[in-house]
């Protein structure tokens, strides 16, 4: 088995083992569930009026659900067998059945879709950061979009202050991880795999030429990443004015580039 094959193999085996409680762990972490809530309002400012949405590493399909009922039609794909298999048993019949396809398929096969056209490309929380050239992905983007379509992907960036400040802790591998270039092995569900992080220009520069940057938003900045889940729940209050400064400064620079994630949204151009 190649390397990359065994990545694919890995990271399919991880999400499908983290697939059986994603949903409750989402809804038990606060820091997560303010992370995604402040991501859909993002999405929702760049969304238009009877959008198409193409959903890369779709999860358990919570944001399709989210944006299907606000009228949307989502095309969810994943490669992981469990969250498949999730969204198969929420969507496949019932209210979803009409807004919601479910596709398996890797991120870096996106030719696997065909000739459908979409109007938004969406990426959320770091699936993207499973490859080591963005560009793996995102060549398949122009042909997917329709004329002036969109993206929005949440990529884990290099630098995040709370990871840093663990170097006060001894933490030291931990605390510079992000900045090894070669990629950091990540365990998930006892499976291991590697996981590259990605500047804005970096994330920009897999897009190409035909793409203009709409705009850059961090999350959790002075928020505790989501790890960290027992700060917020020994500190509620502190964790709230922590949300509301991030809230305030995320798209402002430098704190845009920097966090646990940021939110790069850009518009195709195509050029006649």
């Amino acid at each position: 088995m190649t390397s990359d094959s065994l990545q694919i193999n890995n990271v399919n085996k991880a999400f499908t083992r983290q697939s059986k409680y994603y949903d409750d762990y989402d809804k038990q972490n606060s820091t997560l569930t303010w992370m995604r809530q402040q991501v859909r309002k993002h999405v929702l400012k760049y969304l238009r009026p009877n959008d198409k949405i193409l959903e890369l590493n779709s999860g358990t399909g919570l944001d399709a659900e989210f944006f299907a009922q606000k009228g949307f039609l989502v095309h969810c794909t994943d490669l992981s067998d469990g969250m498949v298999e999730q969204m198969k048993e929420k969507f496949t019949s019932g209210n979803f059945s009409d807004k919601i396809t479910i596709q398996q398929c890797s991120f870096t096969e996106l030719d696997k879709i065909g000739n459908r056209k979409y109007d938004f490309i969406f990426s959320n929380f770091g699936g993207l950061n499973c490859i080591p050239d963005l560009r793996e992905s995102t060549k398949y983007f122009p042909s997917l979009l329709n004329k002036t379509g969109r993206v929005s992907l949440v990529i884990l960036p290099p630098v995040c202050p709370w990871e840093l400040i663990q170097l006060f802790r001894g933490k030291i591998k931990f605390a510079f991880r992000r900045f090894n270039k070669g990629g950091t092995m990540a365990n998930v569900e006892g499976v291991k795999f590697k996981t590259y992080y990605f500047s804005a220009p970096n994330v920009m520069r897999s897009l190409g030429n035909d793409f203009k940057l709409l705009k850059l938003e961090s999350l959790a900045v002075f928020t505790p990443i989501p790890q960290m889940e027992k700060i917020p729940k020994k500190f509620p209050s502190l964790a709230k004015v922590l949300n509301k400064i991030d809230e305030r400064i995320s798209g402002v620079f430098p704190f845009n580039r920097i966090g646990d994630h940021i939110i790069v949204t850009a518009e195709y151009i195509v050029k006649d």
